[in-house]
């Protein structure tokens, strides 16, 4: 990365802003990811619904970084056990927040990465063969993971070739979901 990436001024306020919505465990080593804001894992599709800056229980809007983003959200299998004698699963709970950060500029990426690094060891930097499949095409993302995966930084080649950013926050499945996808490709 470039040495000198951009003036560090404003960087304690951006941080700021986007880590006084994260809710986090310590210490940091065995960190794990709560949720986002408002937003907690383990909600179910009503409890997300009944947020006020959210209109459905698949997407919210929320002012982060000076601008309204929109919040993808996604569920899987409820953490908690069903009542005895239920044959039923567990409700579906989100598990899954992504949140698309706007197109895609060499400024704003570098951003956006330096204060996530600042905040969350980095645990996954693409390969060389990773970006240079994403240069020609064959891969529609290009992933760097921060706290063993449980938050993403995401540069997404739409079908048109334009990119877009996207940071996701993902409960403990996804994260290791996350991991195994990374060792299965450093394997030979």
């Amino acid at each position: 990365m470039k040495k000198h990436l951009r003036s560090t001024a404003l960087l304690p306020f951006v941080a700021f802003g986007l880590v006084s919505l994260l809710t986090m465990t310590a210490p940091l080593q065995a960190a794990t990811i709560q949720g986002f804001g408002t937003l907690k894992f383990g909600m179910t599709p009503e409890e997300v619904t009944a947020l006020d800056d959210c209109s459905s229980q698949n997407e919210c809007l929320y002012d982060l970084m000076g601008k309204n983003r929109y919040f993808t959200l996604g569920y899987g299998p409820g953490a908690a056990l069903p009542p005895d004698g239920a044959t039923s699963p567990a409700p579906a709970t989100l598990s899954h927040i992504d949140i698309e950060m706007g197109t895609y500029t060499q400024e704003w990426f570098l951003e956006l990465f330096e204060v996530l690094a600042a905040q969350y060891p980095m645990n996954h930097e693409p390969t060389d063969q990773e970006k240079a499949v994403f240069r020609q095409g064959r891969a529609p993302e290009l992933v760097m993971g921060f706290v063993d995966g449980f938050v993403l930084l995401k540069v997404v080649r739409r079908p048109f070739g334009n990119m877009i950013i996207h940071l996701v926050f993902q409960d403990a499945a996804h994260a290791q979901a996350q991991r195994d996808t990374w060792n299965a490709s450093a394997t030979p």
